[in-house]
């Protein structure tokens, strides 16, 4: 299933539905059009492979049991003892680890077949509410950039300027890091699939290397727009789902008035607090606080990024249609001031931002590495100077 895609416009047919005028008649609307029940019978005649995996993969579970046993009773001689001739008894170590491993990779593989189904219904469900909505949908979206705090942009700064056409031949080294899953865009005539979407919503996994940077989360299901213009680079952290502290020095938090500190913390590079708080009117954060505190929020370049930690299949209904409805809730409010905002220490002040403005500075990794490499020394020692201390 590579593609689906509605009626155009977001409302379904054009000039037959009667748009709800408060927010909570919208999420109820969203929320309808959702499918309720997706038949195992529909999943059987949209993917008949599916169940066929499914039975692979089981066996591959049941195989992976007796591979288990086998390197337990190598290793603990539980539930049974298993004597090696002494010309192999050298090699029982290698064995046991070599058994772990190929035992490791029948459960993985059997549990991705297992699971093909369950995607395969899972996708369904996001294929219909497309063509309610007038979106596409794909089972593997638009990669998202290799930008900002929660795509892994890492330390290196701010990423030289270019235009949007040439966004796809960006330096191998700022490839992306995530890979983005069923996910609902919104795609203008004009973009193709190397540039952004005006509006994604997705699973995004990460897929880089051991060396790359990565993001505070290694999944999450996320909401990215366009906003009217570039904007100072900012971080809306929801206090309901954990800290960024270990991320963003505490010399760029921000503080607003009302109850906007209950619910988030919020950071704006040095310099930018001013311009912060005039992107962040009364109104901006009623609408953060009343539809979006359970999710962190990240404001890059001319996107608005939105992570949430529920990613699962259970929680796409809640989430993707809660996400949908905040997309169209802060394009008003957060759009408006956008569409205002003038940086006075840029070149062309009504359409980009200053160097110092482009990205939060991240903490540094030299105290959390050094304070690793003493835990470990000191773990090294111990035994040194215990025996030390004992021989005394």
């Amino acid at each position: 299933m590579s593609e689906v895609s509605g009626p155009a416009g977001r409302d379904g047919e054009v000039g037959t539905e009667t748009r709800p005028s408060g927010p909570g008649a919208r999420l109820a609307l969203f929320r309808s059009e959702w499918p309720h029940r997706v038949s195992w019978r529909e999943v059987r005649d949209e993917d008949p492979s599916a169940f066929r995996s499914a039975a692979r993969g089981a066996l591959l579970v049941v195989a992976a049991v007796p591979v288990v046993l086998l390197c337990s009773s190598l290793t603990v001689e539980k539930p049974v003892a298993v004597p090696l001739p002494d010309w192999l008894d050298w090699g029982r170590g290698l064995f046991m680890m070599v058994l772990l491993w190929f035992a490791i990779g029948l459960w993985i593989w059997g549990a991705v077949l297992l699971s093909m189904p369950a995607d395969t219904r899972r996708a369904i469900a996001f294929q219909r509410f497309a063509r309610q909505r007038g979106l596409q949908y794909r089972r593997y979206g638009i990669l998202p950039r290799r930008w900002g705090i929660f795509f892994g942009e890492g330390r290196a700064g701010a990423p030289p300027r270019m235009p949007a056409r040439l966004a796809h031949r960006e330096d191998p080294a700022r490839a992306p890091l995530y890979q983005s899953q069923f996910a609902l865009a919104e795609e203008g005539a004009d973009h193709g699939e190397l540039m952004d979407p005006p509006l994604q919503i997705a699973v995004a996994t990460y897929t880089g290397g051991k060396s790359d940077p990565k993001g505070p989360f290694p999944a999450f299901r996320y909401l990215s727009m366009k906003l009217p213009r570039a904007l100072p680079h900012l971080m809306i952290d929801a206090r309901r789902n954990g800290s960024l502290r270990a991320v963003l020095p505490g010399s760029q938090r921000l503080s607003l008035e009302g109850d906007f500190d209950r619910h988030f913390t919020a950071y704006a590079p040095a310099g930018y607090q001013r311009d912060a708080l005039e992107l962040l009117t009364p109104d901006v954060m009623v609408c953060l606080i009343d539809h979006g505190r359970r999710w962190d929020i990240e404001v890059i370049e001319d996107r608005l990024v939105v992570a949430s930690r529920r990613f699962r299949a259970g929680s796409d209904r809640s989430e993707v249609t809660a996400m949908l409805l905040f997309s169209e809730l802060v394009a008003q409010e957060l759009g408006h001031q956008a569409r205002h905002y003038t940086d006075p220490r840029a070149a062309r002040p009504r359409s980009q931002v200053a160097d110092a403005g482009r990205r939060l500075r991240l903490r540094s990794a030299a105290w959390a590495t050094a304070a690793f490499v003493l835990a470990v020394g000191a773990m090294l020692a111990f035994p040194h100077v215990l025996g030390w201390f004992l021989d005394r």
